[in-house]
């Protein structure tokens, strides 16, 4: 790199040889303890990300930055970003759904979400700000699906309900129902959270929910009722983390407690009920106390699936399913520590991982 021209390096080593004498007598044990106490600190760290279209993608961080990239053209070192902004609460974005590649569902703080529409400039601006009970809490998890010419949006939160929401434009949305998904017998973790951390969809007119609780509950959008509950682990000791959804294969992530505990659970819905079919634990150092899996997400299709996870230590697992059977296949370092927030474009095999960094993957099964 030239900086200001060739006079540059010559008052660097000027400036060099005139503290040389110091440098010399000055010992590491004579410097006297640093005196700045701590104030804050930024942790922006990747929370939740969302493909727009097969060409651009929005990033929510615990910060409470949103986030715009595209991904890069010839010659352009990428993910290139468009556009950002902070979430009025000033909280960490804990959801971002993408609606119809035009329009954008935030979590901004305990009683509100925020809807941002793209205009013909690919550029987002504020569009909407349904509120609702503090009670329920941030929203933890969002999904947006159309049944019968009815479109619906469906958000999950930290209290254990769900929000179902009347989409009546591309900005309005009207709640219509909630539902308590608390488990009745949640399981015995450290730390009672209820949180429903992920909303999939599954078949024409079904969402399952993921709560730290430890059950999975799919639910009926249009009527609002449960289709099944189930305890994704009898033994489990911690809750779910998110899930992932192909065809009638069910992934789900968790922490796992120990060697013997699994972090990675494939369940068989084809009979309209979970039943499991595999689990393995994600992990290279086996020593572990705990090992989160933060993110799945599914590649392929049904009858060719592949699947990608992250972990807390920093790695991104690859596999396959071989007759119900989970077959890791080869494991890449994404992140110093840590777990990355993963998701797939909608039609294309450009997989996003993204914790500090943004990393884009051709992700071929």
């Amino acid at each position: 790199m030239r900086i200001a021209g060739a006079t540059w390096p010559l008052a660097v080593a000027l400036l060099l040889v005139g503290n040389a004498a110091t440098a010399a007598v000055v010992e590491r044990s004579d410097l006297p303890a640093q005196p700045l106490a701590a104030a804050g600190t930024t942790y922006n760290r990747a929370q939740v990300l969302d493909w727009i279209d097969d060409t651009r993608f929005a990033l929510g961080r615990w910060d409470g930055s949103v986030s715009i990239f595209r991904v890069p053209g010839d010659g352009e070192y990428g993910p290139v970003i468009e556009q950002a902004w902070a979430a009025r609460s000033g909280r960490g974005i804990e959801m971002l759904t993408a609606v119809d590649g035009r329009i954008l569902v935030v979590s901004d703080g305990p009683d509100r979400l925020s809807i941002w529409r793209r205009g013909t400039d690919h550029r987002f601006v504020p569009a909407g700000t349904p509120f609702y009970d503090a009670t329920f809490g941030t929203a933890n998890s969002g999904a947006a699906l159309s049944v019968n010419g009815e479109h619906w949006f469906v958000s999950g939160h930290a209290d254990g309900h769900v929000l179902i929401w009347k989409r009546r434009s591309d900005t309005k949305l009207v709640l219509t129902k909630t539902l308590d998904l608390k488990s009745g017998d949640p399981i015995a973790a450290p730390f009672p959270l209820k949180n429903i951390r992920d909303l999939v969809r599954w078949r024409d007119h079904a969402l399952i929910a993921a709560s730290e609780d430890g059950d999975l509950v799919a639910i009926d959008v249009p009527s609002g009722t449960e289709i099944f509950r189930h305890r994704y682990n009898a033994d489990a000791k911690r809750g779910i983390n998110d899930i992932a959804v192909l065809g009638d294969w069910l992934l789900v992530a968790n922490c796992a407690v120990g060697p013997s505990d699994r972090n990675l659970w494939l369940f068989d819905l084809s009979s309209g009920q979970p039943r499991l079919s595999d689990s393995a634990n994600l992990a290279l150092d086996t020593q572990r106390s705990q090992t989160f899996n933060f993110e799945v997400e599914w590649v392929g299709s049904p009858q060719h699936p592949t699947f990608f996870s992250s972990t807390e230590e920093g790695v991104l697992w690859q596999g396959r399913i071989e007759d119900g059977r989970l077959i890791v296949s080869g494991v890449t370092k994404v992140a110093s520590e840590g777990g990355a927030v993963l998701d797939k474009a909608p039609s294309s095999d450009v997989l996003a991982a993204a914790a500090y960094q943004i990393l884009l993957f051709r992700a071929t099964p």
